[in-house]
């Protein structure tokens, strides 16, 4: 069996937060969603759909009830979830898509319980708009190229990031990660919720464990927290790189940048040059 697609929405989202790529996914003929796994309040999981593994890339939509739930809360679930996947379903390799804090959620499950031989092997992950560094970097203003030139590192790293660090020799081995980063117009370098210093720091976190990093920068309106997870070009690349293996992504994308001519020239120079 072909491995299985698990989206998780992040905190205060929902089914709208993931069903849009869900769709997307299906109507391209990628993949096709089996599954819904709720887990309640008390952490009781709840399975509804055909749960027939035996389908083209098969994809189970998370939902936590108290989408409110502390990040270590959602992570503990995330990983009741798993080990269940792979002994009533026999799912035996999985790859994760997260908006927001699921997107911790998915990077910190694979950090914290790497080792768990009891859940399924992790491939690939696709991170949209994650604040893996809390909600550091939120007020910094940068231009495009500035951006691309900053370290991946956080010069300012928090209390749980830090934590988070230690456990970099536990995750997956040949883990392929795609990365999804925000910027709005204006003068400071977020999406509104999650700073792109924030989201980038992710590289980072999981420096020398990962078999490949790709990102995408979108920048101006598209650049919204809250529509990058709606955006047919991130719907595309998420497929492409989920489920096409000729598929080949740059390393550094960026996306509807509203820069002068000189600054858009440093940046194609730079993004060609990003690792």
């Amino acid at each position: 069996m072909n491995a299985a697609t698990i989206f998780v929405h992040g905190f205060n989202g929902g089914v709208g937060s993931t069903s849009h790529m869900i769709s997307a996914a299906q109507h391209a003929g990628w993949a096709k969603q089996i599954m819904t796994a709720t887990i309640t309040r008390y952490g009781r999981i709840s399975i509804t759909g055909s749960e027939k593994m035996n389908v083209k890339n098969p994809i189970i939509q998370v939902l936590f009830e108290n989408n409110r739930a502390p990040e270590f809360v959602q992570i503990n679930w995330l990983h009741s979830l798993l080990i269940l996947l792979k002994r009533e379903f026999n799912v035996m390799e999985y790859n994760g898509v997260g908006h927001s804090l699921g997107s911790n959620d998915l990077v910190n499950e694979a950090l914290m319980y790497g080792d768990d031989l009891r859940v399924p092997k992790l491939k690939k992950l696709v991170t949209i708009a994650g604040p893996f560094n809390g909600l550091r970097g939120f007020l910094h203003a940068k231009s495009v190229p500035a951006l691309l030139k900053m370290d991946h590192r956080p010069s300012h790293q928090t209390r749980h990031f830090k934590r988070m660090l230690q456990y970099r020799d536990h995750f997956p081995k040949d883990v392929q990660l795609f990365n999804v980063v925000g910027k709005v117009d204006g003068y400071l370098d977020n999406d509104c919720f999650v700073s792109v210093n924030s989201a980038r720091s992710v590289k980072y976190l999981l420096d020398g464990v990962l078999k490949d990093y790709r990102e995408l920068l979108i920048t101006g309106e598209e650049g919204y927290h809250c529509s990058l997870n709606h955006n047919p070009m991130v719907f595309n690349a998420l497929n492409e790189f989920l489920w096409d293996d000729y598929a080949t992504l740059p390393n550094m994308q960026t996306r509807n940048v509203p820069i002068s001519a000189s600054e858009l020239n440093e940046t194609n120079a730079l993004a060609s040059n990003v690792g």
